[in-house]
């Protein structure tokens, strides 16, 4: 009896649970698949050919030089390193396009990097909702929302001879110089126009961070007498560093690409293909735009885009190393 028992117990219990039963593809289902991977085809072909095909070409193309035309009256291209000859020579020339075009996109890239702490700042203060923080949140971001061409012509007109701005000062004897018409302030003032554009979105984003700290947080450094000064870089920069280096990363990834709405001023003496207000990018878009010379552009892009891929991945690592890896 005793060895009956044990065998029984010793055996596996069987499994009551119903097998299951596979799913049968009904026509519902079908037609939901169906308009499920249609939706993702658009995206899928736009990615493959203005992304993968696109920059798979003008790597093709930087490798390339102008090799005469053929009997059919085509044009032949041999491959040839000239187009990164072209360029590394043309840095022992001072007075050349593309060196003018580095110095005023590293100028914007400078100005965008100085607003990240500006921004911070701003944020910091409309959280502690000063007097009046509604007006300026609503006045520092509205240059995001309405329309770029409309806020280029308010600011055209606000900064031009005879404008508003140049009313109010003459009323102290001083008048407006030509900023636009003028080739070295012409880049200094659409500079200023992106750093008071480009103020709403990283004090959107700084605010929303510093919302999300805990109130119990900010109540126990009160009631230990934390002044302001010790509150921002102790307790709100920690807790809100995460977003803070998303943003730099983000700065960093555009050293190459800054650029202001150069062709959005254009018509106010600003030529859009004068060498002293011209950026990296905005003359690459205008050599495309013409149709000159598009393997030049396209090895200068390669150049930029190896050297600023590594920049970029060792500041991110960077970050992650002083990142106090904060959660609430």
């Amino acid at each position: 009896m005793m060895s009956e028992e044990v065998l029984t117990a010793e055996l596996p219990a069987e499994d009551s649970t119903p097998p299951k039963k596979k799913k049968k593809l009904t026509k519902r289902k079908i037609g939901e698949y169906a308009f499920c991977y249609g939706m993702l085809l658009l995206p899928l072909i736009q990615f493959a050919i203005f992304y993968i095909w696109i920059n798979s070409n003008s790597i093709i193309m930087a490798f390339q030089e102008f090799d005469g035309y053929n009997d059919n009256g085509g044009e032949l291209f041999k491959w040839s390193l000239y187009n990164f000859t072209r360029f590394f020579n043309e840095w022992s020339n001072p007075t050349s396009v593309v060196v003018s075009a580095l110095k005023n996109t590293f100028k914007y890239f400078a100005a965008g990097l100085c607003m990240v702490p500006v921004s911070f700042f701003v944020a910091y203060f409309l959280y502690k909702k000063i007097w009046g923080y509604k007006f300026f949140r609503v006045f520092f971001f509205l240059p995001s929302i309405i329309s770029a061409v409309l806020f280029v012509t308010t600011y055209k007109k606000l900064i031009d001879y005879g404008g508003p701005l140049d009313m109010l000062l003459s009323l102290f004897g001083v008048r407006i110089p030509p900023l636009l018409t003028d080739d070295t302030k012409a880049t200094a003032t659409i500079i200023a126009y992106t750093v008071w554009t480009g103020l709403g979105i990283n004090m959107i984003l700084y605010q929303s961070a510093m919302s999300r700290i805990p109130q119990e947080v900010m109540e126990a450094a009160q009631l230990d007498g934390v002044p302001w000064y010790r509150e921002l870089p102790q307790i709100v920069l920690p807790m809100v560093w995460p977003t803070i280096a998303t943003t730099l990363i983000l700065v960093i990834t555009s050293m190459f690409n800054s650029t202001g709405p150069i062709l959005l001023f254009a018509g106010s003496g600003v030529e859009v293909d004068n060498q002293a207000v011209t950026t990296i990018s905005f003359w690459i878009y205008r050599q495309t735009y013409k149709a000159a010379d598009l393997n030049y552009p396209a090895a200068i892009g390669m150049f930029f885009t190896f050297v600023s891929v590594p920049i970029v991945f060792i500041v991110r690592w960077v970050f992650n190393k002083i990142d106090p890896q904060v959660t609430y």
